[in-house]
């Protein structure tokens, strides 16, 4: 019985020491998406522990390229399109859009991933994230600004 108490306290100090580092033990990653290609790329926002604040980073070979705050002032957007079984987290900067698309499957933790940039509304990029990618099954924020879905052709998201 000590054995499996000892065994089960390590897998639990395991976890944990690793879920820490992955969030730098400030922060906790809600999602994290690592884009395929040569070059070594990812898309991560994390919620701040204390302040509450959401980090955006998009990453090219360990080093961050661009990086936003969102809080009371810059709000994250969300868009839920029930129908489809998709929810949109995006924002602007300048003429470019960036948005994390994570497409829910038939089961509970079942999911997709994928990351656009758009330049005026015209999709530039767009990849599937890999399958080590994460999102968190419970994304709420006071920084997030959810968006009304329009079923229009016109509608352009964030």
């Amino acid at each position: 019985m000590k054995a499996i108490s000892v065994f089960l306290f390590g897998i639990l100090f395991s976890f944990m020491s690793i879920n820490s580092m992955a969030s730098g033990g400030n922060s906790t990653e809600i999602i994290y998406c690592t884009l395929p290609g040569e070059l070594s790329r990812k898309v991560s926002l994390s919620i701040d522990n204390k302040t509450k604040e959401i980090n955006y980073i998009f990453e090219k070979e360990g080093k961050a390229e661009l990086t936003v705050l969102f809080n009371e002032e810059n709000k994250l957007k969300r868009l839920t399109d029930s129908k489809m079984g998709v929810t949109y987290y995006g924002f602007k900067r300048g003429a470019y859009s960036y948005i994390v698309d994570i497409t829910n499957g038939a089961e509970q933790e079942e999911y997709t991933i994928s990351f656009d940039i758009k330049k005026n509304n015209k999709v530039v990029q767009s990849d599937d994230c890999l399958h080590s990618s994460f999102r968190s099954a419970d994304i709420t924020s006071k920084y997030i600004s959810d968006v009304p879905y329009v079923d229009d052709d016109n509608f352009a998201f964030p």
